[in-house]
């Protein structure tokens, strides 16, 4: 990933956790709805890996939001 890419995937990230801790949800318990690993939400709020389109709508709808709220942040 060049520097571009890693700066989006945090960002992704950070606004994934910053909606999480808004719905009042653990890591633990956004994992168990999502039916992912726990350690996978961890990585991907600290913006550690670039995960699929699947997994992310997957906890768009864990968290009871359209999937196109975890893009909308700042640049």
């Amino acid at each position: 990933m060049n520097i571009r890419d890693e700066k989006f995937v945090k960002a992704v990230g950070e606004r994934l956790k910053e909606i999480r801790i808004k719905k009042s949800m653990s890591q633990e318990e956004l994992a168990n709805t999502a039916e992912i690993p726990t350690n996978q939400i961890g990585r991907i709020e600290r913006g550690e890996i670039n995960t699929t389109l699947i997994t992310m709508k997957a906890i768009a709808d864990a968290l009871s939001v359209d999937v196109i709220e975890l893009f909308q942040f700042k640049r």
